[in-house]
């Protein structure tokens, strides 16, 4: 009989003992560390200023008025560094035309040629070609659009600057 016990008190505490000790924490909870600051320390952030140099070919007002258009927005612009032709750059040459030489404010014909220029004694080389019309009420627009066109090509050549 006192085996039987014996046997009952064992199985009664083997099941006992696990459940209880679930229930109450083996030891009190750490305090929670203090979370330290992370450091002050900001990437940089790149930034691409392509240096650039804007030549222009003509007397015509129009032709003349799209350059200076074109000049004003690469400047206000964060993506370009107006260069001299002396310096390693992407050249913008224009050439301009008036298209009826009898009424020069009608229109211009333009060409523009992107070049990639090591320095004024290396060859340039030929990166890409436009040609067009340009009014007065069309000037503004296509100097933007000459220099989104300018920036596109700069991304594509950009590791010729590397």
């Amino acid at each position: 009989m006192k085996r039987i016990l014996y046997v009952i008190l064992i199985l009664t505490v083997s099941l006992v003992v696990p459940a209880v000790a679930e229930d109450t924490p083996a030891s009190p909870p750490a305090p929670a560390a203090k979370a330290q600051p992370k450091a002050d320390t900001p990437k940089e952030i790149y930034s691409r200023k392509t240096p650039l140099y804007i030549a222009h070919t003509g007397t015509d007002i129009l032709g003349t008025n799209l350059v200076f258009e074109l000049t004003n927005t690469c400047n206000s612009s964060s993506l370009f560094a107006l260069k001299t032709d002396k310096e390693q750059n992407i050249s913008v040459l224009i050439t301009t035309h008036t298209e009826f030489p009898s009424r020069p404010e009608i229109g211009s014909v333009y060409s523009v040629v992107w070049v990639y220029s090591e320095d004024a004694n290396n060859l340039k080389y030929f990166l890409a070609q436009d040609a067009g019309i340009v009014t007065k009420a069309t000037a503004q627009a296509l100097a933007r659009s000459i220099a989104s066109k300018t920036d596109q090509i700069a991304m594509q050549y950009e590791y010729l600057f590397d």
